[in-house]
């Protein structure tokens, strides 16, 4: 049996365990990553990019959301551009901000809530030609506010966190992974076996579960109970149309969220799908795909009958937002949620947002460890297989 030893080991190739792989690795730590299916998973590949400051938008107020996300699109700007806690150069941006509209019922109000904001810098009002299509149009009669949020593409953003660290990432299935562990659930060595292969035994000094809902079974196999998990499901609409305007907006609702948050995806045809969430999302989860399709038709035809919509396709994807289970069922981030169970770490990053975020807290739980580099990579690759990096769902579901 070949042995392997490493300084940290991360379960999960979405977002969380892509952007600590690079953390680690340019902190001269050896890493080796597994990931189960394929790179970016259901949850990252699914994301619509945004990434937002710490606004929530709503009717009763016009909240400040979570503190340390009002730095995060300067933090990504910073990556973006070849500075920052990580290089990121070369990842698409499909947008360099998101807006927010308001009907005309509501624009007082919506003025009133940005007044700070305004004030700052933070948020800038839109006026006219300057306004993004399709919000120029004569038939616009609301406000339109241009945020600090800017959009990427998140195929682009997996590819350019795996591909430097290829010998790094392997495809394993849970049922070829055991993880050996003592009394006081530390994680002693991960086997791995396959048919036609050498088993394998991998020594880490630290193991990190990023591996999104996947945790739950890892926690298990890990004899935890906690940290809990939660999924909120969400059921997201998808617009593809030759002609679509591109569109990064949030429709100021009568809630605390927005009524609908649209973002654009090109797509390898040539054309562009609207990705579709927001309060018509979340309120959505339980309704049934034609159901939620002839809803967002219904909300499209009211807040936007200007776009001429004719000849469109829908599509509906439900999908599970996952977090850690806070006080009486409900989590709300304040941070990427990262704590230690042992010698493990267990992580969500709660927002693709917060990936900087969970990055720093890894490493300094790790100093605070004493946890410094001490094994090499190893000088040839593992006898296992690659994953591939998955597509979105704009990319599939109108094959």
């Amino acid at each position: 049996m070949r042995t392997i030893e490493t300084d940290i080991l991360i379960f999960g190739g979405g977002i969380a365990g892509l952007w600590l792989l690079n953390r680690l690795r340019s902190a001269g730590y050896s890493v080796i990553l597994l990931e189960q299916d394929k790179l970016g998973g259901h949850e990252t590949l699914n994301a619509n990019g945004i990434i937002h400051g710490g606004l929530k938008f709503g009717l009763s107020a016009m909240l400040r959301d979570i503190e340390d996300l009002d730095d995060m699109p300067a933090l990504w700007r910073d990556c973006l551009q070849n500075g920052g806690d990580l290089s990121l150069k070369g990842v698409r941006v499909l947008s360099e901000h998101q807006y927010l509209w308001s009907e005309p019922s509501l624009a007082a109000r919506a003025t009133a809530f940005f007044a700070s904001r305004l004030i700052t810098g933070q948020v800038e009002a839109v006026e006219g030609d300057a306004r993004p299509a399709p919000f120029h149009d004569p038939s616009f009669e609301g406000n339109v506010y241009q945020l600090s949020d800017l959009v990427i593409d998140v195929p682009s953003l997996v590819q350019k966190l795996a591909s430097p660290h290829k010998n790094s990432i392997y495809k394993v299935s849970p049922q070829n992974c055991h993880l050996e562990t003592d009394d006081r659930h530390n994680t002693s060595a991960v086997f791995i076996t396959a048919a036609g292969m050498e088993p394998l035994r991998i020594h880490p000094r630290r193991v990190i579960l990023a591996g999104g809902q996947g945790n739950k079974e890892l926690l298990d196999d890990l004899g935890l109970r906690e940290p809990v998990m939660e999924r909120r499901p969400v059921h997201m609409v998808l617009l593809k149309h030759p002609n679509l305007p591109a569109v990064y907006a949030h429709c100021l609702g009568n809630s605390t969220r927005p009524r609908l948050t649209i973002t654009t995806h090109p797509t390898r045809d040539g054309e562009q799908v609207w990705y579709i969430g927001g309060e018509l999302a979340e309120e959505g989860a339980q309704r049934d795909g034609r159901l939620q399709i002839e809803h967002a038709q219904r909300e499209l035809k009211e807040l936007l009958p200007w776009v001429d919509l004719r000849g469109a396709r829908f599509k509906a994807i439900k999908l599970d937002r996952i977090l850690p289970a806070g006080d009486g069922g409900f989590f709300k981030p304040e941070n990427a949620f990262v704590e230690a169970r042992g010698n493990n770490i267990v992580v969500w990053p709660c927002k693709m947002t917060l990936a900087p975020n969970l990055g720093r807290q890894v490493l300094a739980l790790l100093e605070k460890d004493g946890i410094t580099p001490q094994h090499p990579m190893p000088e040839e690759a593992l006898p296992l297989l690659r994953p591939e990096i998955g597509q979105p769902a704009w990319e599939t579901l109108f094959d």
